[in-house]
């Protein structure tokens, strides 16, 4: 699943940030992360649901790319065709919090349960055993927009 994903992602994000944002950023954003070492600039898109003021997004914890927004204190995020910066906070450690993010990006979007190993019922409903395993492989990413809100 990785080696689609390095395929798709550079196409994915290329569409995010370009005037065919529309057909894909009704659920997916795009994160500028530079590398804590390299200083490189990787864009990475990811599923996100809208919670008031900020994107909560998903990622599994085995994906290394999230500890560069540890230390981060802003990232650039595009969303439906803008670029902005946003604040960023990382849950890796609360299992019970993950869960419930994770409840919620499902209920936001039923598409993203398969990819995070959880079942849904005949309701779209995640099983609870499942979204209780999968919380233990992800992390969760909270992008608050500077300035404007969402």
């Amino acid at each position: 699943m990785k080696t689609v994903f390095r395929l798709i992602n550079p196409i994915i994000g290329w569409v995010l940030a370009s005037r065919l944002h529309w057909l894909v950023s009704f659920q997916l954003i795009l994160l500028e992360v530079v590398g804590r070492r390299s200083g490189k600039i990787y864009k990475i898109p990811v599923s996100y649901a809208s919670d008031s003021e900020e994107w909560v997004c998903l990622t599994l914890a085995s994906n290394l790319w999230w500890r560069n927004l540890e230390p981060a204190k802003v990232v650039t995020v595009h969303h439906r065709g803008r670029q902005r910066s946003a604040d960023v906070r990382v849950e890796s450690e609360n299992v019970d919090r993950i869960e419930r993010e994770m409840a919620g990006l499902i209920a936001h979007n039923p598409l993203d349960a398969p990819f995070a190993g959880v079942r849904l019922n005949w309701r779209f409903q995640p099983n609870s055993e499942d979204l209780a395993l999968a919380a233990q492989r992800h992390v969760v990413i909270r992008l608050k927009p500077v300035g404007q809100g969402l």
